[in-house]
């Protein structure tokens, strides 16, 4: 009976040890949770520059925000607010993610920082005309530390949704819950990977739809191409693309080491890219025409580089849970059309839903404003 006594004396006190220890791992998960940042949180936020403001917003702000600063690794990234004119609707003003082409990877080509070009300011401005808030990435790294992460899919539709949720945390009052994403170009690619994940990222939010104009598809089995013997495609930018693409995995994914894959050559105009905005690097490729093929000493087919270019690059095909909207024009000479009816056939043979809208003779830049009117209408009808 002692001996038992005993025992259940050790073993109360085991278990009051356990309780204890038990207790105190969980107290200091629960510490470990509530620290870590919360995707969206806001890191700051103050008024634009004159220079930057479109027409018709009352309140335009950058904000920097927590979110995704590759596929796999948080960090943050900057953008633009704009709030209509006028008292908000009951409810508050529902929102536009816009996300934007191609502007360059040096921060001062950031949106929040130079403004947009008028071919993208117009449509932002025909939406805050029509009472819809607009928020728009910058993309992590522009604007913010390190390479921007050019064409990193996964990065950047977290972007385009959780400046929505910074939005909110901001401007909750006068903001509705219901939302969509639109973009093009390299934001159309931003906006296929949104709109795939906006409902499963933001849960606490309305999502109602995707735009996407003139977006890359079909990259993932075209960059890895490249090498010294990669031909000439007739693709205006595509040089500078590839800079910008490798420039942001040189930044952000050092151990893949993507610089013995070029040339001295290569990793010069990698590095003078990042250096420079879109237009300008565009300009001096094309008025020293470099060769594509120059830029590289050996090729990038390697099964460990194609694996993580289809990471990046490879646009959903199916999961798309509200409705989806493309774009493009016959005469697009920077993203040749067969790219998105390529897109299209891989949709259709998943059973994806999307309405597809052609243009005729628009180049490139210009077709955010050529399908305006439709979007609109498209913007109307799944905000209701």
């Amino acid at each position: 009976m002692v001996m038992e006594k005993e025992n259940m004396g050790c073993s109360s006190r085991v278990g009051a040890a356990l309780v204890v220890v038990c207790t105190a791992l969980s107290l200091t998960a629960t510490v470990a949770r509530a620290e870590e940042p919360l995707a969206g949180s806001v890191v700051s936020h103050m008024p634009l520059a004159a220079a930057t403001l479109p027409v018709g917003a009352a309140i335009s702000e950058q904000i920097v925000y927590r979110t995704l600063r590759t596929a796999d690794r948080q960090g943050i990234s900057s953008g633009s607010i704009f709030l209509p004119e006028g008292t908000p609707p009951t409810g508050g003003w529902p929102v536009i993610s816009y996300a934007h082409g191609t502007v360059g990877s040096a921060d001062r080509c950031a949106p929040s920082v130079a403004g947009f070009y008028e071919t993208e300011r117009r449509p932002i401005e025909r939406w805050l005309a029509e009472g819809y808030a607009v928020v728009a990435t910058d993309y992590s790294g522009l604007g913010t530390e390190g390479a921007l992460a050019y064409l990193d899919g996964p990065a950047a539709g977290a972007n385009a949704i959780d400046i929505v949720r910074a939005a909110h945390e901001v401007y909750g009052d006068v903001l509705d819950e219901r939302w969509m994403v639109a973009g093009l170009s390299e934001g159309g690619h931003a906006a296929y990977f949104a709109g795939h994940e906006a409902s499963s990222r933001a849960p606490e939010l309305d999502f109602r739809g995707t735009v996407v104009v003139a977006g890359p598809t079909h990259l993932e089995g075209l960059f890895p191409l490249g090498g010294p013997l990669f031909p000439e495609l007739g693709i205006p930018g595509l040089v500078v693309y590839v800079l910008y693409l490798l420039g942001g995995i040189d930044d952000q994914r050092p151990e893949e080491n993507v610089r013995q894959y070029l040339s001295p050559l290569g990793i010069s105009w990698m590095e003078k890219a990042a250096t420079q905005c879109a237009v300008d690097i565009g300009r001096t490729v094309a008025s020293e025409r470099v060769p594509l093929g120059s830029l590289f000493s050996q090729s990038l087919w390697t099964p460990h580089i194609y694996e993580l270019m289809r990471e990046m690059l490879k646009v959903p095909v199916d999961g798309y849970d509200r409705p989806l909207r493309i774009v493009q024009s016959t005469a697009d000479t920077t993203l040749p059309i067969p790219f998105t009816w390529a897109q299209l056939v891989d949709l259709r043979a998943r059973g994806t839903q999307f309405e597809y809208q052609e243009i005729q003779g628009v180049p490139h830049s210009q077709s955010v404003i050529a399908s305006m009117d439709q979007t609109v209408e498209f913007t109307q009808r799944v905000m209701r």
